[in-house]
């Protein structure tokens, strides 16, 4: 009698193993179903892919579009600002968080005052007509900035003050003040450090720091 090899002995159950299998039909049906399942992954995915892309093509149009009517706006300013001659006073500036136009404080208000100069009433105001004409979807915020010289609580009255006699000239223009808003810092975000410095240096310092900007943004 021969007795079987190892190697049969290990293969046997295997082959029956496999004859078992092979009689049982519902291991096809699973595995198309799995096939299948994996398909419409695989599908989903892609899909998701494709969404994604346009969502991102569509953001890209729209802030686009943002960005060119703010820049339309900024050319219309500087415009102004260079037909008036105000290059050294009035600035503007095109950034993510919209558009900032800078008044340095002589240019709209007398030392010390929050009522607009008649110099500020007859170069200036034509720079707010421009921001009248404005989209209604964009919002006005007027922040005013003071020196270091003098009481902090009045350079926060003064500062504020003169946000909102900025903002009371644009309500004249007929703009919503639903559109609008005040802020006053007082001296507390200076635009140039005076630490340091002394006589001139000193002073040019504290005349950009008094200043009033203006932002337009959505």
């Amino acid at each position: 009698m021969t007795h079987p090899s190892i190697f049969e002995t290990i293969l046997r159950p295997q082959r029956r193993s496999r004859k078992k299998t092979g009689d049982s039909p519902w291991i096809t049906s699973y595995a198309d179903l799995t096939t299948n399942l994996m398909a419409l992954f695989v599908l989903m995915l892609a899909m998701s892919q494709v969404n994604v892309q346009k969502f991102d093509a569509v953001s890209q149009v729209v802030t686009r579009q943002r960005t060119d009517s703010l820049d339309e706006l900024k050319k219309q300013i500087d415009a102004q600002i260079a037909t008036r001659g105000l290059s050294g006073s009035v600035s503007t500036e095109l950034g993510m968080s919209g558009l900032m136009v800078e008044f340095l404080g002589s240019v709209l208000f007398e030392q010390g005052s929050d009522k607009l100069s008649a110099f500020a009433a007859r170069e200036a105001v034509p720079i707010l007509q421009i921001l009248q004409n404005t989209d209604s979807k964009y919002l006005l915020s007027f922040e005013g900035h003071t020196d270091d010289v003098g009481k902090d609580d009045l350079n926060w009255a003064l500062s504020s003050a003169r946000g909102v006699s900025l903002l009371n000239r644009m309500r004249a223009l007929n703009v919503s003040q639903e559109r609008m808003s005040v802020a006053g810092f007082g001296s507390t975000r200076p635009k140039v450090s005076t630490e340091g410095k002394s006589g001139e240096e000193l002073e040019k310092a504290r005349s950009l720091n008094r200043r009033v900007v203006i932002r337009v943004y959505q």
